[in-house]
Order: structure tokens, then sequence, then C-alpha cells
């Protein structure tokens, strides 16, 4: 019997097009990019690429007879598949890949793709572009999916010096800050900026010119403290009655949260250096002087022993960095990094570089196997291992916090240990010689370690969301910001609830336990929704965000300062007469922190204080009734009192007037809302707040060098020539634009004032002349 004609089958061999179409009909080499380079420099819209879905190539070794005629009808339907635009202009890093369904060598609807991990890279490319594509056809705050961009731009002003503001991102100098520092925000600000400015080219300038002595006083006061080369340690340790009330400061806010040392070991070792210091080794001598140097800053209100803390921390660097270096590969020499670390914040000692040190100290305890439970290394004390747990959480938790302020991308993963978390033990139930601990099982009551336990809780819910705000490029979208919100408020919930159920025990947290665990949560709350408050200040579809930030702010700002709720409600913003306020702290160990402390410490203060300064501008200029607008009370209240807070600052030891200087401008241009004016009639009252505010600050700081002079007649032979300031025309820019405005620290321009927010006021109009 005659077997019937089989259909004729195209045997002919068909390799993919790997080019895109531009390329093919251009007939030149395709990079192969997505878009390629090619399309990028004709400026196409579109870069599009033909997948095959022909017969199965015969390197694949599967038929694709079962079904031929399905085959050939598949084939005259369509010898082309789908085909996927790609954007002419480069997404910022983003990663050149092929096509994970072009590397497999089939296309064939009946071939199993094994590759599950390619497919999804690809479909999240392919989403990914989507969303970018549709973004670029809609106008602002047109699709909830897409988070706002700031447009690239580079602002030029006094103030900001050269910023380089770029989407979700800055670069600055030579760093480049990403989302969550506080320079993202500084755009919003261009109008007042720009005031400045145009302050900075007049060399007839009162404000600058007592603005540039305040700064030749304060360059003059930091060269006083700075200890120069070190060649001995332990020579400024104070009398045992001042280094007890240190040490007490440090053991009982510091030590509570960020747990580095076994309390009753280092007590034992405190008391036999008193019995001989002499014989102290050098390790102990240096960690007793980092916890002197902490302890130092809420000594009293005024940082009285500023000047020692910084010879302290100058020696733990010296100490560190000299050899050998494996010698310093040991418990104590890790503790000692970590409260190098917190000390150079409080003392103000580079205190915006230290994420680099976290960075050394994060590979050091890589390096001693931190990140490995102590259950799966050779056999040690029960102490030596709960010591090892407890340095290992703090390592994370200061990497962590240090990533957010220098808006860098948090480089830990809870997948890279798998080290336990630290037991619910106090201190003085862990000795060498047990194997299990003494007293209650672990979840029983208050103890030693339960509010760092407390924080680890909430870790991957912060951990994810400072991940997704630095991360470059940025993935997230205003869906994920709600989502991780939801996430982390359950988990805050949680948080708060496990605190509160302390207070009906024996023992509980203290003020600033209960106050710090909080303001860490609710600062996290802040930044999540900072990147939309500037669309929240224009766009409804983001006021959620902008509730968010606004209520965040002040919650955080009472939780430093309780009694800011109720600080002279019917005291002026600006003050009339010749006497400044300055804050009590009474005792108050968190308020003297956010006074006397740089870094972090300083920012939890500043920022919610000049967003709460930005949202009460924009509610007043959103008023359109025919009367003065009125100010929320709460939100004014907070104004009012950062005011004193920023003097107390200065009174504290701070050297930077322009933190102060800039507040005072803001609550200026206030003042003058709350009284009717507008336009060119604001630029008035805003000026004159700043020059008396800069004349107090000079004031001030002339004080404190000649109190240094006089406690140390040959630590400075400065001279100071005021009239020659200012007058010289020749000079006058490049003198005030190269020393006194350098935004790249935060040590500098509105260093205490952490922004990270959107949105802005002009109070200026464009035809306005000064």
């Amino acid at each position: 019997m005659d077997e019937p004609p089989r259909p004729k089958i195209d045997q002919r061999r068909r390799r993919p097009a790997l080019a895109c179409v531009s390329c093919r009909k251009s007939k030149i080499r395709c990079d192969r990019k997505q878009p390629c380079g090619a399309c990028v420099r004709s400026r196409h819209k579109t870069c599009v690429f033909e997948t095959f879905r022909g017969p199965t190539s015969r390197r694949s070794g599967i038929a694709s007879s079962a079904d031929p005629s399905g085959a050939a009808e598949t084939e005259r339907r369509s010898d082309l598949g789908p085909v996927t635009p790609a954007s002419s202009t480069p997404t910022a890093n983003e990663p050149d890949r092929v096509s994970p369904l072009r590397e497999q060598g089939s296309t064939n609807p009946d071939v199993h793709i094994f590759d599950a991990n390619g497919v999804l890279q690809r479909i999240f490319q392919l989403e990914r572009r989507l969303e970018e594509t549709t973004a670029a056809r809609e106008p602002l705050g047109g699709s909830d999916r897409r988070i706002p961009r700031f447009d690239g731009q580079v602002i030029e002003s006094y103030l900001a010096a050269d910023i380089h503001a770029m989407s979700r991102g800055v670069f600055s100098k030579t760093r480049y800050f990403g989302q969550s520092h506080w320079m993202n925000g500084i755009i919003h600000f261009k109008s007042m900026l720009e005031l400045f400015e145009h302050q900075s080219k007049d060399a007839k300038s009162e404000a600058m010119a007592v603005l540039t002595r305040c700064k030749t006083v304060a360059r003059s006061i930091k060269a006083q403290r700075n200890p120069g080369i070190i060649t001995k340690f332990g020579t400024n340790i104070p009398p045992r009655d001042v280094a007890d009330k240190l040490v007490d400061c440090y053991l009982r806010t510091t030590e509570t949260v960020f747990r580095v040392l076994h309390v009753p070991s280092f007590k034992r070792d405190y008391e036999r250096y008193w019995e001989s210091p002499a014989t102290a080794g050098l390790p102990f001598v240096i960690q007793l002087q980092l916890v002197l140097a902490i302890g130092s800053t809420i000594y009293d209100e005024y940082f009285s022993m500023r000047k020692s803390a910084v010879q302290w921390v100058t020696e733990a660097q010296y100490w560190l960095l000299a050899p050998p270096a494996k010698g310093k590969l040991t418990i104590t020499g890790l503790q000692i990094m970590i409260l190098l670390s917190i000390a150079r914040e409080t003392a103000s000692v580079g205190g915006d570089l230290v994420w680099i040190h976290v960075g050394s100290l994060l590979r050091s305890a890589f390096y001693m196997g931190l990140h490995r439970d102590p259950s799966r290394l050779p056999k040690m004390s029960r102490l030596e291992a709960e010591i090892r747990r407890r340095l290992w959480n703090t390592t994370l938790e200061l990497e962590l916090k240090t990533s957010i302020d220098s808006g860098g991308f948090p480089s830990i993963s809870p997948e890279t240990s798998d080290t336990r978390a630290p037991a619910d033990l106090d201190d003085a139930d862990l000795t060498k010689d047990d194997d299990e601990p003494k007293g209650a099982e672990a979840g029983e009551g208050f103890t030693d370690m339960s509010v760092a336990l407390a924080l680890r809780e909430s870790f991957r819910e912060r951990l994810a969301i400072y991940q997704m705000l630095n991360a470059t490029p940025f993935r997230g979208t205003y869906d994920d910001t709600i989502r991780l919100h939801r996430r982390f408020m359950t988990t805050f919930k949680a948080l708060m609830n496990k605190l509160k159920s302390y207070s009906t025990l024996e023992r509980q947290p203290t003020s600033f336990q209960y106050r710090f665990v909080e303001i860490m949560a609710r600062r996290c709350v802040m930044s999540l929704h900072l990147p939309y408050l500037g669309p929240g200040l224009r766009d409804p579809a983001f006021s959620f965000s902008r509730k968010e930030v606004a209520e965040s702010a002040v919650k955080l700002y009472y939780l430093l300062f309780p009694s800011a709720s109720s600080h002279g409600p019917s005291l002026p913003l600006v003050t009339v007469g010749d006497e400044f306020e300055v804050l009590s702290t009474e005792g108050d160990d968190l308020s003297r922190f956010a006074i006397c402390a740089a870094g972090f410490w300083r920012l939890l203060a500043s920022q919610p204080s000049m967003i709460v300064t930005l949202e009460l501008q924009t509610i007043m200029q959103e008023d359109d009734s025919i009367v003065p607008p009125t100010p929320r009370p709460d939100l004014l209240n907070i104004l009012r009192h950062s005011l004193p807070y920023y003097l107390s600052r200065i009174k504290a030891g701070e050297t930077n007037v322009k933190g102060y200087l800039f507040t005072t401008a803001l609550a200026g241009h206030v003042q003058a809302l709350m009284d009717g004016l507008t336009g060119p009639k604001v630029i008035e009252p805003v000026l004159s707040a700043a020059i008396k505010t800069e004349k107090m600050c000079f004031d001030l700081l002339k004080q404190q060098l000649d109190s240094t002079e006089q406690a140390d007649p040959g630590a400075s032979d400065a001279q100071f020539y005021w009239d020659s300031l200012g007058t010289a025309n020749e000079e006058w820019e490049n003198s005030l634009m190269s020393s006194i405005y350098e935004v790249a620290s935060v040590d500098c321009f509105l260093e205490p004032n952490g922004l990270g927010l959107g949105g802005g006021f002009d109070f200026m109009s464009s035809s306005t002349t000064f």
C-alpha cells in the first residue's frame, strides 16, 4: 500500500536574527544592546528586535513532526514573534543583557524552557520598559505606579555651590548621595538660595561680611581643638570622680541600645585600671577613652569636655592605624571600632564620613567570622558566643544607620549570615564558667538586651525600605512604597505593643530607650515617603505621603523635645530685642544628644524641623483667604522651638552658623506671610532676621575663642583683620565661594538640616530684583 504523501517542510536552516530591525535594514553591525548603540546615536524613538518562531533548530535535538500541519500554519501565520520595542534613551546603569529566549536556541512553543530565572528576568525587563514608555506619555501624576522624577539640572548658587541634581541622587564634588541623603531636597529651596546668591555677589553686603567673620573665627576654634600628631596615649584621662560620671552617662544611654560591652567585665577592668593605671593594657585604655568621649557629650548642657573628646577619638584613630594590623582583629579591637564609629558622630570628628569606617568594621567582622553562628565554630564559652552575637547585631545596625545618613546602599543582606539573635539575658547572667545562663528564661521580663532585640525584629523591614530608596538603578514604584508602608506598620505596631507590655513589670525601659526605639521607627516611615513629599505638595494623588511625612516629622520632634508642644505659643518667631533664648534639657539625655552631638543625632532634630517649616509655608501659601493666613499651631511651635535649638548648639560648641542662619531666614519668611506681606516686600524682613542672627552668632563664637585662648594661651596665634574682610572687590568672590559653603559636607550649609524632601516655596517673583 502506497504511503500518503507527506507535507513538505522547509528544511532550510533558520537562524534567529539577533540584530535589530533598523540595523538589518541599514546593513550595519548591531551591538545587540537594548537599545542598541546605533539607534541611540541615530536617535530612533524605538529599537525593535524580532523573535524567531520558526521550526526547531537541529541543535536542539527535539523533532517538531508531531503536528507538522500546526507548525506549518504557525509559520504561515507569522514568521516573526512578538515585537519588543525598547526606548532609544538608555536608562541609567541599565545592565546589558541578551534575551534569555534567544540564548536558548529555540523558541518553539512546544519546547519546555527550563531557564526560569532567565525568563523572570526577561519579564521584569519588559514590564519595566512598558512602565517607562507609559510614564513618558503621561503627565506628572497620571499613573500611580510611577515615581515622580526630578529633571537633571545644576544648581549654581551661593549656598549650594555646584550641585548636580539628578533622578533620585545628587553628585557634588567627589561624592554621590543617594535618595536618603539630605542634599536631595536642597533643590526645593531654590528661591532662598538665589536670595543669598545675590547677596554673595554684592561686595557691600552686610550679611556676607558678618558671615565671613564668623567663618574666620570658626576656623580658629576648630584649629585649637585639633590635638595634632599623637605620640602618647592615655595622657588625658580625667580624675576618678569625673570619669565615673562619664562612664555612667555612656552605660545608661548608648550601651542600652547598641550593645558593645559586657558591662560586668568592663567594670572589673575599670576598677583594675584605677588601682594601677600604669600597668593597664593599651587596648583597654583606648576603649575607656572612647566610652568617656561618648559620655562627655551629655555630661552637661554645653559639652564642656568637647576638646578632650576630640583628642580621645583622634587617639583611637591613630591606634587603629598603627601596626600590626592583625593585632586589631580581636574582640576588643572590634569593640573599639564600634565605639569609634559612635564617638566620631558624637564628638563631630568627621561625622559625615563614618559610613566609610563602618564599611571597614563590617569587613573586619566578616573576616573574624562573626557572620557565622558560634555553634558552627570551634567550641567557646557561653560568654564569648553571646558577645560575638551582640557585636554582629550592633554592626548590622550601624551599617544600616550610617548608610541612611550617607545616602548609600546598605551592603548587607540577611542571607549573608546564619548568626542567631543574641539571648534575651542580663549581662550578670553570663559568665565564662557557665555553659547555661542563670536567671530567668529568655522572654520573661525586661533585660539588658530587650531594647536591642526589639530593634532587631524590625531590621528586615527597615533594610528593605532603605535598599529600595538607595538602589541604583531605582526600581521602586508608588505601589511598592505603599506595600512596604503596610508591612512596616504591622511590625511597628507589634514593636510598640511589646514595649508597652514592659510598663506593668517591676523593671521597665528608661525614657531614653522608649523614645529612641520609636524615633528609629518614625524616621523610617518618614524616609520611605520623602521622595513623594514634593509631588504631594502639588498633586493630590500623593497626599497620603505628604501627610505621613508631615505627621512623622512632628512626632519625631516632639519625641526629642517633649516641651516643644507648649513652647512659648505667644512669642513671635523673629525676636525683636537683643536677647536670644536657649534650651534647657533639664537632665534629658536624648535632648542633650540632639543639642551637643553631631551626625546622626543632629539630623534627628534638624530634618523634622525643616520638613515642618516647608509644610507650614506651603499651607500658608495655599490659603486663598482675604485675611492673612493662620498657621497650624503645632507646626508653628516646632519652628519657634527650633530657633533656640540651633542657638543652643552654637553655645555647646558648634562652629557652623549657616544652619541657624538659614532657619532664621525661613522663620522671617513665615512671619512675613503671617503679616500679610507678599512679593518683594518679603525680602527685607528675611535679610534683617538673617543679619541679626549672624551678629549674635559672631559674638558667641568670639566668646568661645577668647575662653579657649585664656585656658591655653599658646593654642593659637591667629590674628584677625576685620576691616580687610569683604572690602576688596577683586577678592570678594574667591574668598567667599571657596571657603564658606562647601555643601559636599554635612558639616556645612544646613549642616544640621538633613532634608531628603520635595516640594518647595517661592516668595519671589521672577521679575524681582535685589
